[in-house]
């Protein structure tokens, strides 16, 4: 378009940050840092996303607090774990940005911002591999949501099934204590300790304010964010991108019915969380068939890719797959609502588990990463899949939404949710799979059961798959018998946890146009950027990890930049930088 002058302008402010996700928090922040005025438009009520539904880990190489604990790493060593599971579907560029600037994007926040991690000793997915090792997922510090004030009605509330008794917030220790409360006192205690800040914080707010996982990292930033006066504009949508002589300088918004114009002095950034909940982009570039499920934000509908397209940048097409998977099953309620449930590591891996596909024959490692078990589905043909468990199974892991210990099924039967049968005949006749195939199934399940070795797919064979098997089962912790009914099923269909293609970015998160060049002025990060995976999910942590890297570089870009210069009448310098001083 042609040149605009400043009478076109509503506001003007140095940075655009669309979305108020952990990749445009960041952003912010490190925008807000570098005496930039960022202005982040979010077009919801609430910040946070997807990332506050998310469990918050966060996947970094050879950090600080990797080396606090102990955890030996280093680029090299994460250099051959990309070589053996993303290869060569993402440029190596990006990679090589990710592997290497990930650890100084964690420190910067960890020094300029309210955000606190430790480093977990949990496996990368597949630590077998050359390179592959422990220690890489950095989980977020509880957060006491009450430092956020009246604030606090705006931060997004986590998944019902993070926040179980209408809003109390549970981690994966508190689960564990969940599982064993009856049997023993200490858990008995914790349990308690938990339901009493729970009662009484819920005489004064909305939901518990023990904050944990994604819910606990959105709060750390957004108080970084109220403590800095980072201007957030809620219900506030980009819809149009202003370009001047090839260089994006702004962009149009619509709040509350209105049409603004704001120009933006030094750049603006695209982090609007993908396109989870837009069904034609998922048919458009989703492995077939479409993964339709998806446990992202369904206001995410690729609005920041197509404004990213609108301005020359161009999809990455180098994957097959363009989303995290995860096996979800769909529970129909009461109120004919759809629960989503994404069977992460509860049951699949558990002993007494095993997965079938219509032929009633296993297709996979059941204890796999939840990504690659999927993709099992996909490469076995096997959907939908169905989870087969025995009663003693189910009582003690449970099963999906149905809690361990849970004292009545009835009504997960009734609900469609949830199959039974006296016998597996009887089991597979509801669930419309071969009799013959699934007792074939379950008999060799026992015998490996027995020796402790999976012969046919290595259930419980790596360091993966036993952390997250059961400890207290041996002699292999993911494998037990199915041997008495009544038996049971659930239905299990691809679906994701968010989408990772997206706009082709450098390695400081500027969006490339189709000869490979940034375009001046544009950025993207988080699930609007392509991912420097690709269709690979190779740890826990590996969407938010990019997310803070490239927010963090895309405003470090952007505050060093040439195309405008601080100081100038057109850009006057900001109040001096705000440094949060280390504990």
């Amino acid at each position: 378009m042609g040149t605009t002058t400043t009478e076109n302008w509503d506001r003007e402010v140095d940075v655009i940050i669309m979305g108020a996700g952990a990749a445009g928090m960041t952003a912010a922040i490190v925008s807000k840092n570098e005496g930039l005025v960022p202005l982040v438009l979010e077009k919801t009520d609430q910040v946070g996303g997807t990332s506050a539904w998310s469990v918050g880990m966060m996947w970094f190489v050879d950090s600080t607090p990797m080396q606090a604990a102990g955890f030996k790493d280093s680029f090299d060593k994460a250099r051959k774990y990309f070589a053996n599971t993303v290869g060569t579907s993402v440029e190596r560029s990006l990679q090589e940005a990710y592997i290497r600037e990930g650890r100084a994007a964690l420190d910067y926040m960890l020094r300029n911002s309210a955000l606190e991690v430790v480093a977990v000793d949990y496996p990368d997915y597949q630590p077998e591999l050359e390179g592959g090792m422990f220690g890489r997922a950095h989980a977020p510090l509880e957060f006491d949501a009450r430092k956020l004030g009246p604030s606090f009605k705006n931060l997004r509330a986590p998944l019902p099934a993070f926040a179980p008794f209408g809003g109390m917030m549970l981690d994966l220790v508190d689960l564990l204590h969940f599982l064993s409360f009856t049997r023993s006192p200490r858990s008995f205690f914790h349990v308690l300790k938990r339901f009493l800040r729970y009662g009484v914080d819920r005489l004064s707010y909305h939901r518990g304010t023990r904050l944990v996982g994604g819910n606990a990292l959105i709060a750390r930033l957004y108080k970084t964010m109220l403590d800095r006066e980072i201007e957030v504009l809620l219900k506030s949508s980009a819809t149009r991108l202003i370009i001047d002589d090839g260089t994006v300088v702004g962009a149009e918004a619509v709040r509350d019915g209105q049409i603004i114009r704001i120009r933006a002095r030094r750049g603006v950034v695209i982090a609007t969380g993908g396109y989870t909940g837009n069904q034609e982009m998922r048919r458009e570039h989703s492995r077939k068939p479409t993964v339709e499920l998806g446990l992202g934000l369904p206001d995410n509908v690729g609005e920041g890719i197509r404004l990213g397209l609108s301005a020359g940048g161009r999809l990455d097409h180098n994957s097959e797959d363009t989303g995290f998977y995860v096996p979800m099953s769909v529970l129909s309620n009461e109120t004919g609502d759809k629960v989503l449930w994404g069977h992460f590591m509860l049951d699949r891996p558990k002993p007494g588990f095993i997965a079938v596909g219509k032929d009633g024959n296993r297709f996979t490692n059941e204890a796999a990463s939840y990504h690659d078990f999927t993709l099992g589905m996909f490469d076995a043909g096997a959907i939908p899949a169905y989870l087969i468990a025995d009663a003693a199974a189910v009582k003690k892991y449970g099963i999906g939404v149905i809690l361990p210990g849970s004292l009545s099924l009835r009504r997960y039967e009734k609900a469609g949710y949830l199959f039974s049968g006296r016998t597996l005949a009887e089991l597979a006749g509801k669930i419309g799979v071969d009799p013959v195939g699934l007792e074939r199934s379950v008999v060799r399940n026992n015998q490996f059961a027995t020796t402790g070795v999976d012969a046919d797919f290595g259930k419980g064979s790596s360091a993966y798959n036993i952390y997250k098997g059961d400890p207290a089962h041996s002699p292999n912790p993911c494998l037990g018998p199915i041997k008495r009914g009544p038996f049971y099923a659930v239905k299990l269909m691809p679906g994701d946890i968010g989408t990772s293609r997206g706009l082709v970015t450098g390695g400081h998160g500027e969006v490339l146009d189709h000869d490979n060049r940034p375009i001046p002025g544009l950025y993207a990060c988080g699930n609007d950027m392509n991912s420097p995976v690709g269709g690979r999910y190779i740890g826990a942590g590996i969407t938010l990890g990019p997310a803070l890297t490239f927010g963090y570089l895309a405003a470090l870009s952007i505050a060093r930049s040439e195309h405008a210069k601080v100081g100038s009448e057109e850009n006057p310098p900001a109040a001096s930088n705000y440094k949060v001083p280390t504990a």
